[in-house]
């Protein structure tokens, strides 16, 4: 292709131009990055974060695995996490992302326990942190610092809406 006033580097480029790119611009990109289902592990802690975990469960999506493991739970479960038996090990065992869900004032003394696990298997850990907005005090609050030394990235927000979006984005 020759334009009339142009070097043979200018019509390289010209030529060039007119190829068709990837669609993300990057060649060798994998163009459609959700083509595998995420298997999701959500680990609701406390109360608040159990409540959370139950009512993302009953929503039914695909490829989700959800414990609850609050105060509420039986003992005899919460004895054989920390002892290193039941579906959580499993399930952590099995799951691409892994989620810690509380609110606070929820007791998250079994964070380490999950992030111990999922340490095991080599799988960073998320924790989403639902603070209500305008609460204060966050210099003083327990279950902020348990989660902060517990996993590789917190995520603190003032709407517990937040998280099913989240895990409905990433996961379907």
């Amino acid at each position: 292709m020759s334009v009339p006033g142009t070097t043979p580097a200018d019509s390289t480029v010209v030529a060039m131009a007119g190829r068709s790119r990837p669609a993300f611009g990057l060649p060798g990109r994998i163009q459609a990055p959700n083509s595998k289902p995420r298997a999701i592990a959500l680990v609701g802690l406390g109360d608040g974060g159990a409540a959370i975990a139950r009512r993302i469960a009953a929503e039914g999506h695909a490829n989700l695995e959800v414990h609850v493991l609050a105060k509420s739970a039986a003992a005899g479960a919460l004895a054989a996490i920390q002892a290193g038996g039941g579906d959580l090990q499993r399930d952590l065992g099995n799951a691409d992302m892994i989620f810690i869900v509380a609110c606070r004032g929820d007791d998250v003394g079994l964070a380490p326990v999950v992030s111990g696990i999922a340490h095991g298997r080599n799988h960073p850990v998320t924790a989403l942190y639902v603070v209500a907005e305008g609460e204060v005090g966050a210099a003083n609050d327990e279950s902020l610092r348990t989660l902060r030394a517990s996993v590789e990235m917190l995520v603190v927000v003032s709407d517990e809406s937040y998280v099913p979006a989240m895990i409905s984005a990433l996961g379907d």
